[in-house]
């Protein structure tokens, strides 16, 4: 009975120490064992919260072709969208510039700029606007990522280049306004007629249609080339930038303030944040891109402006809170802008995420700010 009684003491205190060595290896480390994703729970006020410590971030499937970032369906073959969307004091905030993948900003007449939003899939385009007429040098944005030219008219300079490159744009203003485009009665009322030129995703897809054009494309392009999303853009030999004011104009200034919580620079304009007018958040990218070319002017009589953005020329990269120079080759405007390092040689590379490019005339270039400290 004694031996009996021992025997089960034993078991028993195998069976314990066993247990007790399984809890214990919970805390142990084994470089060997797969990262996996962790949870504690901390107590508050309201009662206890579950933190998540570890995450592991897995290589997505599909991404974006124009930003790098991860996307839930594959739209490696979609052809860009590229809406040409006004930017004065009375258009603003507009409408979908948050969601677009690259924003390109540059001078028109009066002082002002016009904005070109480039979308990497028109589904992207929730509702944009408002749409405006187009300059000549604004399809050569688009040609750098082969995209599908939106706009409420051109110019006499610009209708010639669609001519001569034989580009068929959905515009607003020829033929019927439907399908793919509407006015928005609450802007003709707040903003004037002039102001209330909105599109969609459904509305291109049927004008699209109608023209024959196709929203598939076979030939992604873009002027420079994105790290993997799970990685940072590398900015050695950067100098600081935590604040960036571009100017267009004498009366035109935009500025960008970074955040090392999102990794973005936040956009103000005339004085004040700027938000889309769609969700209510101020204008955020990840990447900011300045292209310094000349203008001059293509009309004496309307006073039309033009960009002379072939051949080759300098401006500046900026990510994480620095900027380094760059240089850019264009052999025409139908072909698309390449972006090198500063050497000329080495072709750029930059953050996955949207990006922003400001195109700069060299008489104001002297004056970007790169750096402000805090009053």
């Amino acid at each position: 009975m004694k031996k009996l009684i021992i025997l089960i003491s034993l078991v028993l205190c195998v069976v314990f120490i066993m247990s007790s060595c399984d809890e214990i290896k919970k805390y142990i480390y084994n470089p060997f064992d797969p990262v996996t994703e962790t949870e504690t729970e901390t107590e508050t006020d309201a009662g206890l919260v579950t933190i998540e410590e570890d995450t592991v971030i897995p290589h997505a499937e599909f991404v974006d072709p124009i930003t790098g970032d991860p996307t839930e369906t594959d739209i490696s073959t979609a052809r860009p969208v590229a809406v040409v969307v006004k930017n004065d004091r009375t258009a603003s905030p507009q409408f979908g510039l948050s969601g677009a993948s690259v924003l390109y900003e540059a001078s028109v007449e009066g002082g002002l700029t016009r904005f070109l939003a480039v979308y990497s899939d028109v589904s992207q385009v929730n509702k944009v606007g408002p749409v405006i007429d187009s300059r000549s040098y604004f399809y050569d944005f688009a040609a750098n990522h082969n995209a599908v030219f939106v706009q409420a008219g051109t110019t006499s300079n610009g209708n010639k280049t669609q001519i001569s490159r034989g580009i068929t744009a959905l515009d607003a203003i020829v033929g019927d306004m439907t399908p793919g485009f509407y006015r928005d009665q609450a802007l003709i009322s707040s903003r004037g007629t002039e102001n209330s030129i909105l599109t969609d995703a459904n509305g291109l897809k049927s004008r699209a249609s109608q023209y024959g054009i196709s929203l598939k494309t076979d030939r992604q392009v873009k002027p420079y080339t994105t790290v993997d999303y799970l990685q940072n853009r590398s900015m050695t030999g950067g100098t600081y930038c935590t604040f960036l004011s571009i100017p267009f104009s004498t009366n035109m200034t935009v500025e960008y303030k970074y955040s090392t919580l999102t990794n973005k620079y936040s956009r103000s304009q005339y004085g004040e944040i700027h938000t889309d007018a769609l969700n209510g958040k101020q204008l955020s990218f990840t990447n900011l891109i300045i292209i310094i070319a000349d203008y001059n002017t293509a009309n004496m009589t309307t006073g039309e402006m033009n960009i002379v953005n072939t051949g080759k020329g300098s401006g500046y990269y900026i990510y994480g809170g620095s900027s380094i120079m760059i240089t850019w080759q264009r052999t025409d405007g139908e072909n698309p802008i390449k972006l090198y390092e500063a050497d000329g040689l080495t072709p750029l590379q930059i953050s996955s995420g949207n990006t922003y490019v400001a195109v700069v005339s060299p008489r104001l270039s002297g004056k970007i700010e790169f750096e402000r400290s805090e009053k």
